[in-house]
């Protein structure tokens, strides 16, 4: 869901927190390695996998958290279920702070071996960085011996490294279109609703950009997946098969195109230029003057704060269009992995794949990244959901299970990991913004970025030798 930095991240948090995307209720923050506040104490799901109370002898186990988390009830009370469930113990290893300074650590232990057996793995970009570093076990031939069917399970949330699975998820994050209700009303366009493409989400900000008001049809975050929107949905990936920069596909340059045209040409949103000269916020949606907002589902925490948000309009939420070749939204998971050198792998498994089917229980961990859940299970907490929206909004169960869920579409992975990928995020950023704002012609700037991004991962491969 666009930036993985850290006013996002942040956000992020809020809105797992706020919306209740568990059976827990409301909660304030999740960090790596935990769950949310304020929940009651419940019951796990049963797991594919054995309880692990027929070894011999209950063993300890370590999961990395940060210290926010630590201290919240819920987290305690999910590690007293667990222990109750397996008869093992999951001790924390606290890391002062929060967000990514837990990753600091990590880094650091891991590159020694480190004692701790399971990792938090908040995003793709973290999830590959250890896959690709070799600190993280392969679980394919464990899950297989103790009969977890995790293709089953998972489906298309389930991310894989060259066949090989490094994490079993806990929750996804996925994109919207979150609309103003009145801007609609006022230009009697119907709402959008359901599957429809890129063209159709145009046409519609068309109709309803009026400049007279003020009002824009359509509204994008400064992010750098946005840049290569259209080639993520296809599916192809940032990298060719011998590992050099893929930026040179035709898709890459189409996006790019694209998304300037948007604000350069059909005028239905702000120009890239105008968004950073009046430093435009990413929240600008909730002053009233943007019909629509395409960007993550965590947005949801804005229309939910009439606090902080007041309004007098009703907000609306659907799918994310698709492009005109697939059918796939873009989003992240986000889970746990067991360290390479975990002393207790086996039982390290058991309790990673016991919070793959939990976690989302005690909230905190998103739309829970599991394809075969129950519709009793589903409408109980888009239920819960949909209560903490106001009621004039109108949005109902239905509505936000198309939406966090979008059965009817794929997944692709919104950022471009691999062996560069933060450094490839900001190349990407600095040599498209160069085209966006007049700079540099099309094609010089995606030659630069295929350009930078071999040079980048050239010398990844030299640090790494």
């Amino acid at each position: 869901m666009g930036k993985l930095n850290s006013r996002k991240a942040s956000v992020s948090l809020v809105i797992i927190g706020m919306i209740g995307l568990s059976l827990a209720g409301c909660s304030s923050k999740n960090e790596a390695g935990g769950a949310s506040s304020s929940v009651p104490t419940v019951s796990p799901a049963s797991t594919e996998m054995a309880a692990p109370a027929a070894k011999k002898e209950p063993v300890t186990l370590k999961w990395y958290s940060t210290s926010g988390n630590a201290n919240l009830p819920a987290t305690k009370t999910l590690l007293a279920d667990y222990k109750a469930y397996s008869g093992n113990t999951v001790e924390l290893e606290t890391v002062a702070g929060d967000g990514d300074v837990i990753y600091k650590k990590i880094d650091i232990d891991l590159s020694t071996s480190g004692t701790v057996d399971v990792i938090p793995l908040q995003n793709p970009i973290i999830h590959a960085k250890y896959a690709n570093s070799g600190f993280l076990l392969p679980l394919n031939d464990i899950y297989k011996d103790t009969g977890v069917d995790y293709e089953k399970k998972f489906g298309k949330y389930l991310t894989k490294f060259s066949d090989k699975v490094y994490m079993l998820p806990t929750g996804a994050g996925t994109w919207a279109v979150f609309y103003n209700k009145k801007i609609f009303d006022d230009a009697k366009v119907p709402y959008p609703k359901g599957e429809w493409t890129w063209i159709q989400y145009v046409e519609t900000a068309q109709k309803l950009t009026d400049p007279s008001k003020g009002i824009y049809g359509s509204s994008f975050p400064d992010y750098d997946n946005t840049f290569y929107l259209l080639a993520a949905q296809r599916g192809i990936s940032g990298y060719k098969a011998d590992g050099t920069s893929n930026y040179d596909d035709p898709a890459f340059k189409e996006s790019l195109q694209w998304l300037g045209d948007l604000g350069n040409k059909l005028k239905i949103q702000p120009s890239w230029l105008e968004t950073k000269a009046k430093k435009i916020p990413y929240d600008a949606f909730m002053n009233g003057k943007y019909a629509m907002q395409f960007t993550g589902t965590w947005f949801a925490f804005a229309p939910i704060d009439m606090k902080t948000y007041p309004r007098d309009w009703k907000v609306g939420v659907t799918q994310p269009p698709v492009d005109p070749n697939g059918k796939n939204m873009i989003g992240i998971t986000s889970g746990n992995g067991i360290n390479k050198y975990s002393k207790h792998p086996k039982e390290a498994a058991d309790f990673v794949n016991w919070l793959a089917d939990n976690q989302y229980k005690y909230g905190g961990s998103g739309t829970p990244a599991r394809v075969d859940l129950t519709k009793e299970d589903t409408d109980k907490i888009f239920q819960e959901m949909a209560a903490k929206f106001p009621a004039a909004d109108g949005i109902t169960t239905e509505d936000l299970k198309d939406v966090f869920l979008t059965p009817n579409l794929g997944l692709k992975p919104e950022k471009i990991t691999g062996s560069i990928a933060a450094e490839y995020g900001k190349i990407i950023l600095q040599e498209g913004e160069s085209y966006l704002v007049g700079q540099k012609p099309l094609d010089d700037a995606i030659k630069a970025i295929k350009s930078r991004a071999d040079e980048a991962i050239e010398k990844a491969k030299t640090l790494k030798n």
